[in-house]
């Protein structure tokens, strides 16, 4: 009796093995099904994912940097100053998002966020145009935001005078920094509502870029289930998505039509909730010259 031949995958292997692991990111299905798809096994597949995203991930620092020089600065700065944003001297803005992972099986109580679920948080940073320019993902779901900024190299950079003219914006759970402004937590005059309003408004572009890029990689989203590997691998998977976030908005990939991009994760966390780090009088004094000067 003659028997139909199996449909052999017709790709060579390194083509193979960076379209298993894509389809994966950009699905979000599970691994057995991706296997079923292009022919290879539950653990091949795991292997490949593995491997790509570690390749991936370890290119980073070439697709996901913050610039420290002038040139570069007042580019993003450029940016930001918009009729809609009209805050002079921004660098970037910065807020945390949950990525839902299944449940480790060590420390597991660590990774449980305010929400309830199983989640690595993600503090990011991006540009006016919606490209990360720092990315951390090293920190489980009960994590603050603040905690996770304090504990950040970027900010021990900062501490140090590498931004020296220019500062990143961020939500009410972060601390008052000269390099890091925070809304006014109860405005009383015109000027300082007027800041709060455009403050939210450059601040949004930080919450579209999550949901931009957990919209095309749905390994991210609740849409996609959860990320189903070992918290540390998750880590890697978050980076190397990042680093493909930025390659989509540096080429113009456009987000799939009729999809939601906005992330129900990515903001309000922690707005009236304090880490209890104390706004420091710098800090003050550079937002209040900020609202007298520009508001």
């Amino acid at each position: 009796m003659s028997h139909t031949p199996r449909t052999v995958h017709t790709l060579s292997p390194p083509h193979c093995k960076f379209f298993s692991a894509f389809r994966y990111c950009a699905t979000g299905s599970v691994q057995l099904v991706d296997g079923d798809t292009v022919h290879l096994s539950q653990p091949t597949l795991s292997r490949i994912v593995t491997r790509v995203t570690d390749a991936l991930a370890n290119k980073a620092s070439i697709f996901i940097k913050f610039p420290f020089d002038e040139a570069s600065l007042d580019r993003i700065k450029e940016g930001f100053y918009t009729d809609r944003h009209r805050i002079t001297n921004v660098v970037g803005v910065v807020d945390g998002s949950l990525v839902q992972i299944k449940s480790p099986s060590i420390n597991e109580p660590a990774y449980v966020c305010r929400k309830g679920f199983r989640a690595i948080n993600v503090r990011g940073i991006c540009t006016n145009d919606l490209k990360y320019t720092s990315i951390v993902s090293s920190w489980p779901g009960s994590t603050h935001d603040a905690f996770i900024w304090s504990n950040c190299e970027l900010n021990r950079k900062l501490q140090r005078g590498a931004v020296t003219d220019g500062f990143f914006l961020g939500d009410k759970a972060y601390p008052l920094r000269p390099w890091l402004l925070t809304p006014i937590r109860r405005p009383e005059t015109n000027s300082e509502l007027s800041y709060n309003r455009h403050h939210q408004r450059a601040r949004q572009r930080i919450e579209a870029t999550i949901g931009r890029w957990k919209t095309i990689w749905l390994c991210l989203s609740k849409d996609g289930g959860v990320l189903t590997l070992k918290p540390h691998l998750c880590c890697k998977v978050i980076v190397a998505t990042a680093v493909l976030h930025n390659i989509c908005e540096e080429h113009g990939v456009p987000v799939p039509p009729d999809e939601p991009v906005n992330d129900e994760d990515a903001q309000n966390l922690y707005d009236d909730e304090p880490l209890g780090d104390e706004d420091d009088r710098d800090g003050q004094r550079w937002r209040a010259a900020l609202i007298r000067e520009q508001f």
